[in-house]
């Protein structure tokens, strides 16, 4: 008797250990799955906000935007653009920030990345451009 019970509490432990494993993997993923929602939509704003620019100036070219910076310290002229300074990652560090790599006459593109993936794109680096968003290669 001693022995089946030794055995039960075995399972309940090792039951426990899996249940606990997955509560703790779903609440991460959950929590990564929401900031790529987040970076999503903060880049859906960001395109919005520079095509407003292009339309007022005729060019995508922002003051003291330099080609490598972060978005969030894009100033438009005359104070216009300063909705792109609240435009910061979830995370902010590492590869998860929002990086200007152009802004010409007639174009720009945002590097960001996702952690696992949301609005059916999986997780890796992307671009937004003033056509969309793209995978971002090494060659554009």
């Amino acid at each position: 008797m001693l022995q089946r019970t030794k055995f039960k509490l075995t399972i309940y432990a090792v039951l426990l250990v899996i249940f606990l494993s997955l509560l703790i993997w779903l609440a991460f993923f959950n929590t990564a799955q929401s900031r790529d929602y987040k970076r999503l939509a903060d880049m859906r704003l960001a395109q919005a906000e520079l095509m407003d620019y292009f339309l007022q100036f005729n060019t995508f070219v922002v003051d003291e935007c330099q080609t490598g910076s972060l978005l969030n310290f894009c100033q438009g002229r005359d104070g216009y653009g300063s909705d792109l300074s609240a435009i910061i990652d979830p995370v902010n560090e590492g590869d998860f920030q929002y990086v200007v790599s152009d802004l010409s006459a007639d174009n720009f593109r945002i590097d960001f990345s996702l952690e696992v993936g949301a609005g059916g794109l999986p997780a890796g680096n992307y671009a937004l451009t003033a056509a969309g968003f793209g995978q971002a290669t090494g060659e554009e």
